[in-house]
């Protein structure tokens, strides 16, 4: 067993960069929108790391972008607050930099870089479950599970991300993904989700017939109706009945699922009518997550009178914006509604209104290219995109780190970037984060 962990041990050294990068993605997973401190320190050590690389093969329609879009926050800050500090250009640098550093690495480090991306989501989700069980027996009283991300929409698009990476791996944790994801009882996710699912029967039906195609759908609808399903009846049993501790019994069925999902699978393959008849019943799965949550169509009804609001500022300076987290001071004090938020439940509107239509056109240009490269991951990144049409993920670092990290703009056929453009580039974004990191520590 220790010749074993050393070799693991060793296989992380021979790959820092790649272990440097879970790492962060790790770190940016608990500090939700961002800490300036945390999020320059992390800038920086990945900065360094990537100044030891000698080239990068990158897919420029995503990287440029991304700088684009960084460069007018900063603009924005510095127009709405004369800094370049008091906003989130700094803390969004991050994501180019991720960008550009998973371009650096060779098909073994990304390959492990996709395996630590499962294991790390999953462990967030066996947490998520274990601390909700735990909460249920003890206290006797839970809400929809936040986990480690502390909100539950942000924690259920998280783990269906996770999931489209599982789900292209092959890895045995697949279901507990699934079961943590029906536990937030968020909709956007599920709507994200099913986005995610048509991208890969259209993807499946470019190389297979259409009985083909049927037949992987319903054993992939099968799968995930039996996850979700599970999750469900996890949380009802906790949150819904006067005796939470029976949750401890679908908590052992869980794990029983997760043992047996292998055996599933074949089953699923072997029996097309039996995963056609499963398939089927998730529409009941459906119908019962609207039902366990009726507020959803109410939730969703005000987040179209918040894009509504942000339509109407859109307008007010197209060039660099109202400002970062100017939005809301102007929503509370514009006569109408209050939404108590910071942020649009429409990233690209948000963006275009707090920081100009150039950084709104920059993000839309670099998730269609992410959406129309033809990789195994085009489902998560579909799901990420449906799902900042109607809520805030993108603002949750790790859940952005995540779509990067797994998915990043590295490209085989894309342009190379040799040592000296790829080291300009990394010492320039350190440099910004030695600038947020030095003006935060001097002001406080």
């Amino acid at each position: 067993m220790f010749c074993g962990i050393k070799r693991g041990l060793d296989s992380l050294l021979d790959h820092y960069a790649a272990a440097c990068i879970a790492l962060a993605l790790f770190i940016l997973s608990l500090v939700g929108v961002g800490d300036m401190v945390t999020v320059s320190l992390l800038g920086l050590l990945l900065c360094m790391v990537g100044l030891t690389r000698r080239s990068a093969r990158v897919d420029l329609w995503i990287l440029v972008p991304l700088l684009v879009y960084d460069l007018f926050c900063l603009v924005s800050s510095y127009a709405a607050y004369g800094n370049i500090a008091d906003g989130y250009g700094v803390t969004h640098a991050i994501f180019p930099l991720l960008c550009l550093l998973t371009a650096c690495l060779d098909q073994g480090e990304r390959r492990l870089l996709g395996r630590l991306c499962v294991l790390w989501v999953s462990v967030a989700a066996g947490a998520g479950i274990a601390g909700f069980v735990f909460q249920a027996v003890t206290q006797g009283r839970v809400g929809r599970m936040g986990g480690l991300l502390g909100n539950p929409n942000a924690m259920g698009i998280f783990l269906v991300l996770g999931w489209a990476i599982a789900l292209d791996s092959g890895s045995f944790l697949e279901p507990l993904l699934l079961i943590g994801a029906a536990m937030t009882l968020s909709m956007g996710s599920f709507v994200a989700m099913a986005a995610g699912i048509l991208v890969l029967l259209a993807d499946k039906k470019r190389t297979a017939s259409w009985g083909e195609t049927v037949r992987y759908g319903c054993q992939l609808l099968a799968k995930a109706s039996l996850g979700v399903g599970t999750g469900l009846l996890l949380y009802l049993s906790a949150a819904r009945t006067r005796v939470p501790w029976v949750c401890l019994l679908l908590a052992a069925y869980a794990g029983a699922v997760l043992v047996l999902w292998k055996d599933l699978g074949r089953f699923l393959e072997a029996k097309p009518r039996m995963a056609a008849l499963i398939a089927a019943l998730g529409v009941l799965v459906a119908l019962a997550a609207v039902l366990i949550r009726p507020s959803a169509v109410a939730t969703f009804a005000e987040r179209l009178e918040m894009m509504a609001s942000g339509l109407h500022y859109l307008t007010a300076d197209p060039l660099v914006g109202v400002g970062p987290f100017q939005w809301r001071l102007l929503d509370l004090h514009d006569g109408g509604k209050y939404f108590n938020t910071w942020h649009i439940h429409n990233v690209p509107l948000h963006v275009g209104v707090e920081t100009g239509w150039i950084a709104m056109a920059a993000l839309c240009l670099a998730g269609l290219r992410a959406l129309d490269r033809r990789n195994p991951l085009r489902a998560m990144t579909a799901a990420f995109l449906v799902h900042n049409l109607l809520d805030t993920s993108f603002f949750y670092l790790g859940v952005t780190a995540l779509v990067l990290t797994a998915a990043g703009c590295a490209q085989e056929e894309g342009h190379t970037l040799g040592g000296g453009g790829t080291k300009v580039l990394f010492a320039l974004l350190a440099g910004l984060f030695a600038y947020g990191l030095y003006y935060t520590v001097t002001a406080g």
